[in-house]
């Protein structure tokens, strides 16, 4: 008899593959976000929020030609925890940025070390 694995089946057990159904969660999610802020290209997401000592989530949405869009805190706050729950896997201590279009999480430096050429 196969062993029993508990929780949601996966598409594919092939090692270095990511399952179907993981991925399409993450298009669905890219697309409820981008429903959620119109305009909206990448979502900056970072655990350090503008008040806060402690792990804060936190979300700064972008559209195509890198401008910012402003978000109230709930969508700001919301955008962030959606994204950390579906990417468990990624180190959290980094920022990163959710493409919209195409569902990958990015590794970035946060916008003020870019703004300040690294620094």
């Amino acid at each position: 008899m196969p062993e029993h694995r508990p929780g949601r089946a996966l598409a594919t057990d092939e090692p270095g593959r990511i399952p179907a159904l993981v991925s399409s969660c993450r298009l669905r999610l890219a697309r409820l976000l981008a429903e959620m802020i119109p305009g909206a290209r990448t979502l900056y997401v970072t655990l350090r929020g503008p008040a806060g000592a402690w792990p804060n989530p936190h979300g700064t949405a972008h559209d195509a030609a890198g401008r910012r869009i402003p978000l109230s805190r709930l969508q700001a706050r919301t955008a962030a925890r959606w994204t950390l729950r579906a990417f468990p896997e990624a180190d959290w201590d980094q920022d990163h940025t959710f493409e919209l279009r195409t569902g990958l999480l990015l590794r970035t430096p946060a916008p003020q070390a870019i703004a300040s050429g690294g620094r």
